[in-house]
């Protein structure tokens, strides 16, 4: 298993926030399935303290197993995102007890 950094961008048409609410209870739900992959995740915040992204580390096989996650999730079949970046990770400060070693 490997780990994979992904770093989303909302939209800045003013679109954002509503495809958020909109889509939320969807995007959680299917999130849900992946629980045991995501090892941390949450929304990034502005200056205001409002969603303006996201960011996961996921645990996976591989990228495009990563991809597939990311472009099957309500939030972006909804459109909410104008940029993704996904990259491998290693984990090396605070490095959890359960990952192998480096």
């Amino acid at each position: 298993m490997k780990l994979y950094v992904v770093y989303r961008w909302d939209r800045e048409d003013g679109q954002s926030e509503q495809i958020r609410a909109a889509t939320r209870p969807l995007h959680r739900t299917y999130m849900d399935q992946f629980s045991a992959k995501v090892r941390l995740g949450g929304p990034v915040l502005n200056e205001q303290g409002q969603p303006c992204g996201g960011l996961m580390v996921i645990e996976a096989e591989s990228l495009q197993s990563v991809k597939d996650m990311v472009s099957n999730d309500p939030f972006e079949l909804a459109g909410l995102s104008k940029q993704i970046e996904i990259q491998e990770f290693r984990w090396q400060t605070r490095r959890p007890d359960d990952l192998p070693p480096l």
